[in-house]
């Protein structure tokens, strides 16, 4: 059968015809007519062709222009038809074959032209996307010296706007002035589109107040304006058009259609605003117009009052629509997603099903954003493996949400494969060639993958794909996802390097209060607190992010009156605290000793700002108890909790049993972290450190034999500090420097001096059975005392010494350095895994409390 399906032929007309003229040799006996029937019944672009030739031999097509107006004399009862006629009838046969390129060739040649074909040749190319080459059919339009009307105007205008090309669409402007189409309303309306969809505000909003001032101007017009200033994120400009629309245009010819635009254009601004009494108002002119019960209305309602946090009218209006397509469903399931509200999601998105109602792209990528964007990382990857199991194909949004999601959990392996999926789908492009069509949506999935690789510790590829995007491509998105990378989980120093080469000409990118906010972390990490209050002071503008930077910065130090001041100064800004301000609000009190006042905070957060409290927030206040010795508070509170305690409260629990040597609490807390599987070699640690301090030399053995057998290696404890001559890194008794005699030198003869000014080695912090003389000795080779000799032979008087510590400082290295800071001329600065520490002149700024 797939052999024997019959060929496509041209028509037997055509054939007999072609032969009987060839014989006949094309004399004045045969009529056009008889052309013109022909080319109806052409189906292939080969027939057309082979008529097309016959008609240009016969001379038909190609008189003098002398004799253009010299028709052929007609047969009896036959109509007459002009070469023009003919010409315009090959090009119709030519498009009916869908061949436009020789139906743009034959439209050359025919003189004159009528426009009508050139217009139906340029809207074909637009209806495909072909913008480009609508804009070409329009310039050999007018070469071939056909002038353009008013249909032709408007189809290029949207062609240059869909480009968009500003360059084109402003020579049009002057073509339109030059053909005295300026009072063309049609024509008129379709420039202000053209000049809002090339970002020129201020072009389109010219000719709106022309039109206007010409008395021209009808509903198409200020529907084009008002979604002018809403893509250009002018809402209130935008309501204030449409207030005025209404008392303006109700004068004028209007129809449902335009009315039902009038009100889909303005509602995103009143959704980017949540100016929810608006959205009731203009919802109240729809019923009034009877525009409501329209699909698109209903659809623009429900996105609306999900976006101004009032679902319970978006609902309403979801159950009275009589007709509900799937945007409708999506409108729904995205409002419910984006509130919180994953339950109510999940039962639209069921009922969807019983409805028979296919869940598209929009409905999964909703429902994914909602929990990538909530913190819920693990839910959004579940959703995201159902929507590849059911076949619907992701899109650009869908993988930058799936990314977010595997940044919040940490999930590189998963990143990873989400990557390749980009890649191998064609979600992102291969060459990293960026100005075409879709590279906005292909830099945001970059962004997103910078992100991804920055917080799950990957530096080096979030890096390679920065480094890959031109530095003329790179928005202020790029930047600070990467510069955020740095500056919290990785080197602040590249952070600060990084924002640097930001603001560094060519191609400059203006920070936002994200960047500044990342810039102020990056500054508190390196202890610059003094630069990082002058950053923030120089704010014009200040988000959540920056105050809550800020007051973090604060806490980190160990200043936690300065925290606290912060913290009110953004209450009086306006800002309502969440539950992450308080979080940080709670680790200042934590490790400045402020236990009433962290208490206090800890009570009025549902009492007076209606935040409930976390396990991290219960955590944190937990430690806060732990550490000044309330270690039964503390207890209790963890039985009182509303929540099963999570890792990070019995970590809590355990690092406070270290400092009051509680071997029975920690020996429980241990086993509630096994039990959880989430014990590792920081928290088997503590537990023998414990059982050292209590000399059970026995069970730190055990607990040592089991860390081995479980395959959990503890980290080496290791020092790094900033010298004239780059980082040098040290770990315990590490003598492969080559300053290393020197070092060992300079400690010895500080130990010398300290102990004679009262300092006693604590031996308990050598955690090993042996002499008190041997513990000294392991005491002196730890890693940040290595470093801050290093430190001294290496910096200039009078500056700070900065180390860096991968594991909590020792508690004799920390007593220590409160000497030796008596006795030279350099603050020493030494960041944990927990906090920082300044020493000077005796003093450190934890108050001997971490």
């Amino acid at each position: 059968m797939l052999f024997n399906l019959p060929r496509v032929t041209t028509p037997i007309a055509v054939r007999w015809f072609i032969s009987v003229a060839n014989a006949a040799g094309f004399g004045r006996d045969v009529s056009p007519v008889h052309f013109a029937a022909l080319l109806k019944e052409c189906r292939s672009v080969n027939a057309v062709h082979q008529v097309h030739q016959q008609l240009i031999s016969s001379g038909l097509l190609s008189y003098p222009a002398s004799l253009l107006e010299v028709s052929f004399p007609p047969l009896p009862s036959q109509p007459y038809l002009s070469p023009r006629s003919l010409g315009t009838g090959v090009v119709a046969a030519y498009l009916a074959c869908g061949s436009k390129d020789e139906a743009l060739t034959a439209l050359e040649h025919v003189v004159p032209s009528p426009a009508v074909w050139w217009n139906l040749l340029i809207r074909e190319h637009i209806k495909e996307g072909h913008l480009e080459h609508a804009i070409a059919v329009s310039c050999r339009m007018l070469r071939a010296g056909t002038r353009p009307d008013h249909f032709t105007l408007p189809h290029i205008l949207k062609a240059c706007g869909e480009l968009p090309s500003y360059r084109c669409g402003i020579t049009l402007h002057g073509l339109i002035c030059c053909n005295g189409f300026e009072s063309n309303v049609f024509v008129c309306n379709a420039l202000v589109a053209m000049y809002a969809r090339c970002g020129s505000l201020k072009e389109a909003s010219q000719v709106f107040q022309e039109i206007a001032q010409r008395g021209i101007d009808d509903v198409i017009s200020w529907n084009s304006i008002v979604a002018a200033h809403v893509k250009h994120n002018s809402p209130w400009t935008a309501l204030d058009m449409f207030s005025k629309m209404s008392m303006i245009v109700h004068e004028k010819a209007t129809n449902d259609r335009s009315n039902i635009i009038s009100i889909v254009n303005i509602l995103p601004a009143c959704a980017s605003l949540k100016a929810l009494p608006r959205t009731r108002e203009i919802h109240g002119n729809a019923i009034r117009h009877g525009t409501f019960p329209d699909v698109f209305v209903g659809n623009a309602l429900v996105g609306t009052y999900a976006k101004c946090g009032s679902m319970k009218d978006a609902v309403k209006v979801f159950n009275m629509m009589e007709i509900k397509d799937v945007v409708s469903w999506n409108a729904i399931v995205t409002g419910y997603s984006q509130s919180g509200n994953f339950e109510a999601a999940f039962e639209i998105f069921k009922n969807m099903r019983k409805e028979n109602i296919s869940a598209d792209v929009v409905t999964w990528t909703a429902v994914i954003a909602g929990y990538a964007q909530r913190g819920c990382g693990q839910e959004a990857l579940n959703v995201f493996r159902q929507m590849l199991f059911s076949g619907s194909e992701p899109n650009s949004i869908t993988i930058i949400s799936v990314l977010s999601a595997c940044a919040s959990l940490g999930a590189y392996s998963q990143g990873m494969e989400t990557h390749a999926y980009s890649l191998k789908n064609r979600l992102l492009s291969l060459d990293n060639h960026f100005g075409g069509t879709g590279d906005e949506e292909d830099l945001m999935v970059h962004n997103a993958l910078i992100d991804m690789y920055s917080k799950c510790r990957i530096f080096k590829a979030a890096r390679s794909i920065f480094d890959s995007i031109p530095r003329k491509e790179r928005n202020v998105v790029t930047w600070t996802v990467m510069i955020g990378g740095y500056a919290q989980y990785g080197d602040s120093n590249d952070a600060l390097e990084l924002f640097s080469q930001m603001l560094s000409k060519p191609h400059a990118v203006a920070p936002n209060a994200f960047t500044v906010s990342c810039i102020l972390m990056a500054c508190a990490h390196l202890s610059a607190l003094r630069v990082a209050r002058y950053v923030f002071d120089g704010m014009s503008q200040r988000n959540d992010i920056s105050w809550t930077s800020m007051m973090a910065g604060y806490g980190m130090h160990g200043r936690g009156n300065e925290a606290l001041e912060i913290f009110d100064k953004m209450q009086m800004a306006g800002f309502v605290p969440d539950d992450i301000s308080f979080l940080v609000v709670l680790y200042a009190c934590s490790h400045s000793r402020m236990i009433d006042r962290g208490l206090d905070y800890f009570d009025s957060m549902s009492r007076d700002y209606g935040v409930a409290a976390g396990a991290e927030h219960y955590a944190c206040v937990i430690d806060l108890l732990a550490r000044s010795g309330q270690i039964d508070r503390a207890w209790n509170m963890v039985k009182d909790m509303p929540m099963e305690p999570t890792a990070v409260v019995w970590v809590a629990l355990l690092s406070a049993c270290r400092v009051h040597s509680n071997v029975e609490l920690a020996e429980y807390a241990l086993n509630k972290l096994v039990e959880m599987n989430a014990e590792n070699d920081g928290s088997y640690t503590l537990i023998s450190n414990i059982y050292a301090n209590a000399r059970r030399w026995k069970d730190v053995a055990r607990i040592r034999n089991l860390m081995k057998n479980s395959g959990i290696k503890k980290r080496p404890g290791c020092s790094w500090v900033q010298g004239k001559k780059g980082t040098a890194s040290f770990f315990v008794g590490d003598r492969s420097h080559s300053l290393s005699p020197q070092i060992y030198a300079l400690l010895q003869r500080l130990i010398d001096r300290i102990k004679s000014m009262g300092y006693v080695p604590e031996t308990n912090f050598a955690l090993h059975d042996v002499d008190d003389e041997e513990k000294n000795n392991l005491l002196a080779e730890h890693s940040e005392k290595l470093a801050l000799a290093y430190g001294l032979l290496t910096t200039s008087p009078g500056c700070p010494i900065r180390i860096t510590k991968n594991l909590r400082v020792c508690g004799d290295c920390h007593s220590a350095f409160t000497y030796i800071s008596k006795i030279v001329d350099h603050e020493i600065i030494v960041r944990d895994s927990s906090r920082f520490h300044h020493f000077k002149n005796g003093v450190c700024s934890c108050g001997d409390y971490w």
